[in-house]
Formats: structure tokens, sequence, C-alpha cells
């Protein structure tokens, strides 16, 4: 039998608390197609503290010559006080002048086999490598089970799937939060700051008789965060309208051509505010008259009740007109708050403190469809099936789990933590809101499409892809370069691995996930797969799969979400809830303003979970950055590289237009943009 000499490099994670491990660690190392192994080999430095958190330990190892390892093989030997499981980044084998990574960035808790960092497909593998990685993929649908057959009672009842622990410390350890971020996360859970809140309340007067009195809500509890002007001019029609333009729901509106019945608004009610020799009807067919419009959502949601009482929470099915002027703004025109009745129609003529009002409730109603829709549904929830599916039917050696793993890992943890939170009834969320939000995503989900994130084509089906006819839409510019990016960059990578659409059709472990994700994950209580194929059979077909996933966990979610605090840290600016039902025209007063915006309870909760959503984590990775090495393809590589260097100048782009902008639009930058969901 030939020895020879291995030199191993083993990388004990940084990230994880419990990442070190007291086992005996032993390998077995496998050469070309597994027709001749090492058999298992302890690595141990005499007298030294191996495999502890964060340390990179050597190992000079004499062996049976195998050649440069196609897998290695992983096992502890645990001691007497039982399991001790090792969160291994990776090993690092070198011998005769070749080397190669094995990179695992994963808990070993028994046993594991990993391959070279050479991502390939699994068609292309010999048949020990087949095997292998069927073994691979069996193994961790055990680990990651679906939740089984729900009930109406339950948080997931008529939602997309997701596993079956129901809390973050029950979860699979792939999926729990690394050390530092959990950390960040329990210092700013909510629940805690919540009781805190209300004990203030208890203790301390907080008496809000004017407007001015909720900076103090803020100033109290949440001082740390330094105060930007962007909702300074929030009782203004131009700046709300440019809140509703580019704020945090910037999708919620579409190009009016023609106006809903139950929308009563007429020609002479907003001829002042179009200016002379035109009208509604003119402005359409110019393509400068917008709505928002989700009456027929609204209306179907449960309120919620204020906190311990029976007194309903209230959120209008308002109806909003909006106009690009003269002067290039996006102001509101007309406002209805009970579609169908004028009684409750209102424009900038009526009496200040009636619009004023009008555009109360009417961003009361957008916060509703801003944390329901948006954020939680359209970014959090319907993305959860994806990722859940990309541990159990992929390989760590598939391309596609390499790629897809840093946009879509941490989507399950933050999900399970804030089930509770923000569905379960009388959670903080539905103390703080107008609307129920179980019912509110069951809605949503039933008419989901898995198309409703390629967010070109939504820009292009509401008519808000033109800057001609409607400027300023910094969201639209912005998204829209990231993915042109982004579609560049996936594109390559995926014909670099698929040469043909033959490749993708046979790729069973691409087949595997794809019906799981239909079947299981969204289809899995009434068939409907929500436009997700069983079966993807085209490079375009994957190209757009992988695109539309990672733009949502990257770019989108960074629109949506970090933004809250500063709409929604002054109060007035965007009511989570009212305490009074709309006013008819001519009822409103400044003490009837007073008595329907939130009061010290509901305001400091509005205002603490905005400030928790909006938190970066200080381990936060944004776009571009990739600190876990599982591609070592020299090609990926460069088009990593390539990558990073357009984003750059993307991102110089926006700063230079910001520079001119009396309210710089900076949630898109990328060096502000996480890789996933994480919040």
């Amino acid at each position: 039998m030939r020895e020879t000499t291995y030199k191993v490099i083993v990388k004990t994670s940084s990230a994880y608390a419990g990442a070190a491990t007291n086992a005996t660690v032993s390998f077995n190392l496998f050469g070309e197609n597994g027709n001749d192994s090492t058999g298992f080999i302890a690595l141990d430095n005499f007298w030294a503290n191996d495999f502890e958190k964060g340390e990179v330990d050597e190992f000079e190892i004499k062996a049976k010559n195998v050649g440069l390892p196609s897998v290695v093989h992983i096992k502890l030997i645990h001691g007497w006080l039982g399991k001790d499981a090792w969160f291994c980044d990776y090993f690092q084998i070198e011998t005769n002048g070749q080397k190669s990574l094995y990179p695992i960035y994963d808990w070993i808790e028994d046993e594991l086999s990993v391959t070279r960092s050479e991502a390939t497909l699994p068609q292309d593998s010999s048949s020990f490598l087949r095997q292998m990685r069927h073994n691979e993929v069996e193994n961790n649908k055990q680990k990651y089970e679906w939740i089984p057959n729900l009930t109406k009672k339950d948080l997931g009842w008529g939602l997309p799937r997701s596993l079956t622990q129901l809390n973050h410390d029950d979860l699979p350890p792939i999926f729990k939060r690394p050390e530092l971020r959990d950390q960040n996360f329990e210092q700013k859970k909510f629940e805690p700051k919540f009781d805190r809140i209300l004990s203030l309340i208890k203790t301390t007067l907080c008496p809000i008789t004017k407007l001015e009195d909720y900076h103090d809500l803020n100033r109290r509890e949440f001082s740390d965060r330094q105060r930007t002007n962007y909702a300074d001019d929030w009782d203004t029609d131009e700046g709300m309208g440019r809140q509703v333009l580019t704020g945090i729901n910037p999708l919620a509106f579409s190009q009016c051509h023609e106006l809903p019945t139950y929308f009563n608004v007429t020609n002479a009610d907003v001829a002042a505010t179009l200016g002379p020799n035109t009208s509604l009807e003119m402005e359409m067919k110019a393509g400068k008259i917008y709505i928002l419009d989700e009456k027929k959502f609204l209306e179907k949601l449960e309120r919620n009740l204020y906190f311990d009482t029976d007194q309903p929470l209230h959120c209008a099915n308002a109806v909003g007109l909006f106009h690009v002027n003269s002067k290039g703004n996006f102001v509101p025109i007309a406002i209805q708050l009970v579609p169908g009745d004028r009684d409750y129609l209102f424009t900038p003529a009526d009496s200040k403190d009636d619009w004023l009002l009008a555009k109360l409730y009417f961003r009361t109603a957008e916060c509703t469809l801003h944390e329901w829709d948006a954020h939680l549904f359209s970014t959090h929830i319907f993305v959860e099936p994806f990722a859940i599916s990309l541990f159990r039917c992929f390989s760590r050696c598939h391309p596609l789990y390499k790629l897809l793993r840093p946009h879509l890992q941490t989507v399950v943890a933050i999900n399970t933590e804030g089930r509770p939170t923000l569905i379960a009834p009388g959670s903080p969320a539905n103390k703080a809101i107008a609307t129920v939000s179980a019912g509110a995503l069951r809605i949503l989900f039933k008419e989901s499409m898995l198309d409703d994130l390629n967010i070109m084509k939504r820009l292009k089906k509401q008519a808000l892809d033109d800057p001609n006819t409607l400027p300023n839409f910094h969201y639209r510019d912005d998204a829209t370069a990231l993915w042109q990016i982004l579609e560049r960059h996936i594109s390559k990578m995926i014909r670099h691995f698929y040469k043909s659409d033959e490749d993708v059709c046979n790729d069973y472990e691409l087949q595997d996930y794809a019906n799981d994700v239909a079947h299981n994950g969204l289809g899995w209580q009434d068939g409907n797969t929500h436009g997700m194929s069983d079966e993807i059979t085209t490079i375009e077909q994957l190209v757009d799969l992988c695109q539309m996933l990672i733009f949502t966990c990257s770019v989108q979610h960074a629109a949506v979400n970090f933004g809250q605090y500063e709409t929604y840290r002054f109060v007035p600016n965007c009511p989570w809830a009212m305490r009074l039902p709309p006013h008819k025209k001519g009822e409103a007063t400044m003490q009837r303003i007073m008595d329907s915006l939130p009061d010290v309870k509901l305001g400091l909760a509005a205002i603490g979970f905005s400030y928790i959503l909006s938190s970066f984590s200080p381990d936060e990775r944004y776009l571009g950055d990739y600190p876990e090495h599982h591609f070592t393809d020299l090609e990926v590589t460069r088009m990593r590289e390539e990558y990073r260097s357009e984003l750059r100048e993307a991102e110089a782009k926006m700063k230079k237009r910001n520079e001119g902008l009396e309210h710089p639009y900076t949630w898109l930058l990328p060096d502000r943009v996480p890789n996933c969901i994480a919040i």
C-alpha cells in the first residue's frame, strides 16, 4: 500500500454559539469514483485544544494514497456527556502539489459527506457521487419536515407551508440565527420592549393634546436613531404624495384610465387642483392620473380591537387619486373614505381639517396594505417554501444550492419567530394595527401568483414604467437598475452550469425541488400551486425563478422594510390605526383629528415595531458580499467580481442623483441592501 502525506486544514465557525466540539473528529478520504479510501483517521494535535470556535486547525496525516479526494466523509465520536455537535466551515486538503476546498458551512451531529468545491449537476456525477447525493437529500427530507395538516385554528392554515417546528429554538440548527445576529435580535425583540412601553404608560403621564406631542413618543424610547427630514413635510400634499410615490409601499398604485363606479369624484371636484383647460379625462389620457384602490381587499378584513377592550380600531376602505402636476410632483387630488358615498369624498378644495383628516385615514389604509401585503406576505411568507425546499431537495454541491443559499437561508428563522408575534390573535402586532393579520394574509395567498414577484412585469402592468409620464419615481429607477444587474449575473451563473435546456430537464434534483415547492409548499392544502410549475424545462424559466427569488429576498425586501422607522416614527405621518370611524365632509376639527389619531399606547406600539423591523444586524451581508466560499470556480469568481463592479457603478449613480434631492432615496443603495431576509 502506497502512503502519502495529506495536509488537512479545518475551519470551525466563528458565527455560532456552541460551534466548537470536544468530540473526536475522524475522516475518511475517498478517491475518484469512490473506488479507494483511506479508512477513518482521527484528527488530533497532541496536547492541543482542536476545533474551537473560530479557529483554524492544521494536521499532517500519513495515509493511503487515494489522490486528491473526491469526497471527505466526516464522523464525530462523542464522549460520555452525549452528543457535541460541531459547526464546520470547511476542510482544505493538500497532497502532492494539489489542493482543494471542501465547503460545509453546516452543523455535523454524527456523520457528513462532502465533495470538492466544484459545483456539479447530479446527472454529470459519477455513480458513487450520485448515490452520495441521493443519501444526502433523503437525509435532509427527514431533518427538514413540512408541518403536517393543520386546522383552521392553526396559524399556518391557508398560508404557504412551513416547517414542523413552531418556535425558533426548536428549528433544525442550519436555520437558526448566528450568535451575533441572535444577540442583536434578542436585545431588540419586540415583546420585552412592548411590555416596557406599557409599564411606562402606566407610570408616566404622556398627554397628547396637539400634533407636535407625537414627537415626544419617539424621543422617549427610541432616541438612539439619527433623525432625518424624511417626513418633515408630512402634512403637505407634496410630502404625502412623495411618500406614496417612492416610499415603503411603492407598488401600491397604478396608472388610472377609468374611475371605478364607486369612486364618485367628478371634474368639478378637482377642477381647481388640475388647473384650467383640462379635465380628468384629458389627464388620464395623458397618463398623469394614478389610483391607489384596494377597496375590495380592505372591506374583507376584520378590524382589531383596542387592546383589552371591545372597542374596534378603524381603517377606512379608502380610495385615493393622484396627479402628476405641471411641476412634476405626485400629489393627491381626491380621497374617498367610504366608496359609493359622496359625503365621504374629499379634495384639497375642502377645509384644511377635512382634507388633513382624510389623508390620515388614507395613510392608515396604506399602512395595512404595506405591512400585510408588500412586506409580510410578498417578501416573507410567500418565499418561505422556496427556502425550505432548497435545503430539502438539493445536495450541497449543486450550483443552485450554492447560488440561492445566501439569499434564502435566514427567512425561515425570522418567519418562525414572527408568526406568534405578527399573526396570532391578540399578538402585539394585532394590538397596534387596525386590521387582523391572519385573515389578510390568507386572502393575499389565495389571490397570489408567483409572477407577482417579477417587479419588471408589475411595473409594466401597472403602467409605472415610463419616466416621462411618472417622473421622480426613484424606487422604479433603482429597482430596475438592480434587477438588470442581478439578471445579467444570474443568467451568466446559470448558463455556466447548464449548457442547454436538456441539462435543465435532466437535473432530477431541480425537478424534485420544483415539485416539492409547487405541491408540498404552495399547493399543500388545495392543490393551487399559484403559478409555480412542478417542472422546470428551460434555462430561461430557471433564470426567471432564481431572479425573482434573489431579488425579492434582497432588493424588494430592503425597499419595503428598512424605511419603516422613518415612515412610522411620527405617528400622524402614517397611523397604524384610527380610534374613530371616518368623518363626513364638514365634520373635521383639530379636536376630531386628535380624537381619531392613535393614543399613547397605539402610537408607541407602532413606533416600537417599526424601530425593530428597520434595524440592520451587526453581521449583515450586503449585495455582492459572499463570505462563505461555496463557489471556488475561477470563472464564477470572475463573474462575482464583475457583478460587484456593476453594483459599485450603480451605487455611484444613485448617490450622484441623491445629491440633488431634498429627500434622498437611499433604501436601494447596494451597500444598504442585505442579501437575505433576516428581520
